[in-house]
């Protein structure tokens, strides 16, 4: 290279290059060469460092996703292992429970809750660790009679359905640590959820676990909002008519009120704090009259927004990638327009 410039150098003035010198492009290729690879580098180091970052940020969002299909597949199951029964046992279970729910009123409810208190856990855990609890305390555990009521045979009561916060979660017996790290839980001495005058079922759910969301956006409910309660081959409708926040305590507010047919949704609050227990209290409405019936529910504003953001990301990185690619019109090609 040095030579050749040496020579291009001593070349007299007026004197024409050479052939060979005129054609030699070596240098402006190895220039291009050189750009094309640090291009190509730049580009895939820009792709990894996207890859990576979206990996990062999605890996909690793919584990929701798993468990929220997890728990919705669990509730189908216990719909399905009921729907097989034969007449009239799903019938014979909600009488039963109608029965325990009339003593319940009666009885001024001397329990209410468990032993311990289930949003005690420290935020941040996952369902695994949530699940091996010890759960000697729980008092719903010791109650047979509790446990037998509306068990479809795998301890699934029924299902709770939120189409605005998308939440769909199985229903079990108790609030102890596995029952609430296996979806939502009905807490112990309250009303069980079928309905019915002088009736007030509590469901808690968790917030701010790692893996699952639970009732973690139940902050978003609104009054007028409505949820679903699908038991025994049945589904109810109950329209939020009020919100509240207690004190751990406080269970003033989950009491039976005369003439009422109400359940309530609880949770911790605030979140990662969880001083106090955020309450959602509806009231039952007739599908469709009020609450309109499941297929026709407004769907969760937030997962169209997330999915149609994830769909155009993805769309501008294929374009992105498809610009910097070379395109090399094939003139051969049967579609190609020919001259003359």
């Amino acid at each position: 290279m040095r030579a050749k410039r040496m020579k291009n150098m001593e070349r007299t003035e007026g004197a024409e290059p050479s052939f060979n010198e005129i054609i030699d492009v070596s240098d402006d290729m190895r220039r291009r060469r050189g750009r094309r690879r640090k291009t190509v580098a730049m580009r895939v180091s820009a792709a990894l460092l996207i890859v990576i970052s979206i990996c990062i940020g999605g890996f909690p969002a793919m584990l929701q996703y798993r468990s929220a299909h997890e728990l919705s597949n669990t509730s189908d199951r216990s719909a399905r292992t009921v729907a097989g029964w034969p007449y009239p046992q799903a019938d014979d279970a909600i009488a039963a429970a109608k029965e325990y729910n009339e003593r319940l009123a009666t009885s001024g409810q001397p329990i209410l809750g468990e032993a311990k208190d289930p949003f005690s856990q420290v935020q941040g855990s996952s369902r695994s660790s949530e699940s091996g609890s010890n759960e000697s305390d729980s008092a719903s555990a010791k109650d047979t009679e509790y446990q037998s009521l509306l068990d479809s045979g795998s301890g699934v009561m029924g299902t709770i359905r939120i189409p605005k916060i998308s939440v769909k979660l199985p229903i079990y017996h108790g609030t102890s640590q596995s029952a609430l790290a296996s979806g939502a839980g009905h807490l112990y001495g309250s009303s069980l959820p079928v309905g019915g005058k002088n009736t007030h079922a509590v469901i808690t759910g968790h917030r701010g676990l790692v893996d699952a969301m639970m009732f973690t956006r139940l902050d978003e409910m609104r009054v007028g909002d409505y949820f679903y309660i699908e038991v025994m081959g049945r589904t109810l409708g109950y329209q939020v008519d009020r919100i509240s926040v207690i004190e751990p305590n406080d269970t003033s507010k989950l009491k039976i009120v005369p003439g009422e047919d109400r359940v309530t949704l609880m949770t911790c609050t605030p979140y990662g704090v969880n001083t106090h227990r955020l309450l959602v209290s509806a009231v039952r409405s007739p599908i469709p009259d009020v609450v309109p019936a499941e297929h026709d529910a407004a769907k969760d504003a937030r997962t169209i927004a997330t999915t149609a953001a994830v769909v155009t990301l993805l769309l501008g990185l294929l374009l992105a990638w498809l610009r910097g690619r070379p395109w090399h019109i094939r003139r051969h090609a049967a579609w190609w327009p020919k001259r003359g």
